[in-house]
């Protein structure tokens, strides 16, 4: 039987996750052997250009993505909330592994004891967006690169603290780094965050039936609530958008935040449903957060 293909980033976080997924796939089919197939991204090209900048979707995805369907790969591994809400024609999300921390987490100090005026990297405009809220006073520096350059730029003092996912820090060992697990309440975390998703071909069934048996099925619900809250929005990384679904007892429960870029406005919403679909819980969400002012937000965000 011929090895089975996974393409993938060649980060060392990216390496983590396929890894992981390597691990689920042969947990489940004994005796598959899996490859990965590493894939430089234009979001890895591109390190000196904010995410927000960058003039199309699918930066750190598409050409992993077009591995799969090129057929030189079966399988793509990505971090999901880099993933387009849309799929490329051609591809589903076959799997998901179980869901890490969804929090964010603050190296170089607790954000409500930083000195006034800090200089707090972050390279989403969602953490920007919720840090602001707290702390207005604070600068916020655009940052890119892998977790480790990231990390060091702390350290060497570049800036006082940096704000990143709780799941990859831990993942890569770093979480003895973090000062502060931001607290949900006020810091929602990206849709998808934490959550590692394998795309494919949907025309290849037998891969279709080989991941859908390593699926973890409640965190690809969460993914699907999440992932449709955002599609409806229509954003991507230039939106300042946060949504966390997650089973409580027998509900399906989301809570999402659309914000402007400084922390206000702010629309906030909570829907919990037994019987709802995922997806029709985050469109209904995202309608209802349309309708409180969040037109209003994307509108400004495109001025």
């Amino acid at each position: 039987m011929p090895p089975f293909i996974l393409a993938t980033r060649g980060s060392r976080l990216a390496l983590w996750q396929a890894e992981a997924v390597r691990d689920q796939i042969q947990r489940v089919h004994p005796g598959i052997e899996v490859q990965l197939h590493i894939v430089k991204t234009e979001g890895d090209r591109e390190q000196a250009a904010p995410i927000a900048g960058l003039s199309m979707t699918g930066v750190f995805t598409r050409e992993v993505d077009a591995e799969v369907l090129a057929g030189r790969a079966h399988a793509a591994v990505h971090s999901l909330k880099d993933q387009t809400t849309t799929l490329p024609d051609g591809l589903v999300l076959g799997m998901v592994l179980e869901r890490g921390p969804v929090e964010d987490a603050i190296i170089g100090g607790k954000l409500k004891e930083l000195p006034k005026g800090a200089k707090v990297a972050t390279g989403s405009l969602r953490r920007q967006a919720q840090v602001l809220r707290v702390r207005p006073d604070l600068e916020i520096v655009a940052i890119r690169g892998n977790v480790d350059t990231r990390v060091q730029k702390v350290e060497a003092g570049d800036v006082a603290a940096l704000i990143l996912a709780r799941a990859g820090l831990v993942r890569l060992g770093l979480d003895k780094k973090i000062a502060e697990v931001l607290p949900l309440n006020e810091h929602l975390p990206a849709p998808s965050q934490g959550i590692v998703g394998v795309t494919c071909r949907a025309s290849d069934h037998s891969t279709v039936d080989l991941l859908l048996a390593a699926d973890d099925g409640e965190t690809h619900e969460a993914a699907i609530a999440e992932r449709a809250f955002l599609g409806r929005l229509g954003g991507g990384c230039n939106v300042p958008a946060a949504a966390w679904a997650r089973r409580e007892g027998a509900d399906l429960v989301l809570d999402a935040r659309l914000l402007g870029p400084r922390g206000e406005p702010c629309v906030t919403d909570r829907s919990a449903a037994m019987t709802k679909g995922p997806a029709e819980l985050g469109v209904e969400v995202a309608d209802r957060i349309l309708k409180r002012g969040g037109r209003d937000i994307l509108r400004g965000l495109k001025s």
